[in-house]
């Protein structure tokens, strides 16, 4: 079962995030009040440990994320794209990392 961006959220630390698959797919990474703070896409396992507070990119503040696995690499760009443009609509702005 794939459950859709943030339908389901999980606390955003390495014991956690090695749990996920590393597929394709697009997440959100969420401040504790809620707020998105990023929207990125790719091998989500891989991707989510670059934006922990000691990886490659961090994400201050991240506390929790959601992911959508697409499977496919250029599904999951598309959905990030759509993602974004939806944010941007609501917001005026892209979230705060992007």
């Amino acid at each position: 079962m794939n459950l859709p961006l943030g339908a389901k959220r999980w606390i955003y630390t390495k014991s956690v995030v090695a749990l996920e698959r590393d597929e394709y797919g697009v997440y959100e990474l969420l401040d504790s009040m809620g707020n998105i703070l990023y929207i990125g896409h790719g091998k989500i396992m891989t991707s989510l440990l670059k934006h922990l507070d000691d990886g490659e990119y961090p994400v201050a503040g991240a506390h929790c994320f959601s992911v959508e696995y697409t499977w496919d690499r250029t599904k999951s760009e598309t959905r990030h794209r759509e993602e974004l443009a939806k944010y941007h609509k609501e917001y005026g702005t892209h979230p705060k990392f992007n």
